[in-house]
């Protein structure tokens, strides 16, 4: 379930059809939906291998968390042409931004990286795009 991009998708929508087939409540229907949709890594590694097909002389790597590890770093970086990426993944309508790693993403945005929470690969593909047309 939501394993596929859709641009056009709506999370409300999405909650209320699942809370429509099974005669619920939001918060019930919120916990179906943790159950069918995908864990993080499965959409980190499809990104990951976007990105690397896409951009094969970038530097892209998982940032894996362990004891001495900084917390809120984003789950996946990139450095393509000298500009760094930070992705920090979330499932689809279940996924949400700690408060740290929301603080993060706003100090690699303020440094000059680009820094976005995301999906999908497409997400990923479009915010790289979207950088390098606007530095031209």
């Amino acid at each position: 379930m939501l394993e596929n991009y859709d641009k056009n998708m709506n999370p409300k929508e999405v909650i209320e059809s699942i809370q429509r087939k099974y005669g619920c409540q939001k918060k019930e229907a919120l916990s179906i939906l943790r159950k069918e949709i995908p864990k993080e890594k499965y959409f980190q590694e499809k990104i990951l291998k976007a990105i690397k097909r896409a951009y094969p002389e970038a530097y892209v790597q998982k940032i894996t968390l362990g004891y001495y590890s900084q917390r809120g770093l984003p789950d996946i970086l990139a450095i393509i042409d000298g500009h760094y990426f930070g992705f920090e993944v979330k499932r689809p309508i279940v996924g949400s931004l700690s408060a740290i790693q929301g603080r993060t993403r706003d100090d690699i945005r303020k440094a000059g990286g680009t820094a976005e929470v995301i999906s999908y690969p497409e997400e990923a593909l479009a915010a790289i795009k979207e950088y390098f047309a606007w530095e031209e």
